[in-house]
């Protein structure tokens, strides 16, 4: 069974490899282009063809309609607008750290809190919760992790 400092810096590296593949930021655009599309089907599609039914109280569907299409709309701004803030690839995975890195001597050092989930059921009730420093430098594997809360037993 792997070590709490072990669960924290696997986690952590996938985090960094997350952010530097650009896969959170794909997946961010890609919900917000579905929410577009839903607002998108919701004002222009379903609305003019609840429209031309003839003999149809049409006030409060088209009503909703409408208001569902722009909530969509918005709401898929603001994933957008998150995940160009969040999620950006070019933005480096955790702050700057203090020191050199033992491995290479680069002054490339990355800490960040990391919390990973449980394997097992997939929550964060068991996960350890730490600092994880990482080489940033490619080609160093150096990696170091400081556990400030112990996973629990099960």
């Amino acid at each position: 069974m792997a070590t709490d400092e072990d669960l924290l810096i696997e986690a952590a590296k996938r985090e960094q490899r997350n952010r530097r593949s650009g896969r959170n930021l794909l997946l961010a655009l890609l919900m917000a282009a579905v929410c577009a599309a839903i607002g998108w089907v919701l004002v222009f599609r379903v609305r003019a063809f609840v429209k031309a039914i003839p003999f149809l109280p049409l006030g409060t569907v088209t009503s909703w309609l409408l208001v569902i299409g722009i909530a969509a709309f918005v709401i898929a701004g603001l994933i957008v607008a998150g995940a160009l803030l969040l999620a950006n690839p070019r933005k480096r995975w955790g702050d700057p750290a203090a020191g050199a890195c033992p491995a290479c001597g680069s002054w490339t050092l990355r800490q960040d809190t990391v919390v990973p989930a449980d394997p097992g059921s997939g929550s964060l009730r068991n996960a350890p919760k730490g600092v994880v420093t990482l080489c940033d430098t490619k080609g160093c594997a150096y990696a170091s992790a400081t556990v400030t809360t112990a996973s629990r037993a099960r």
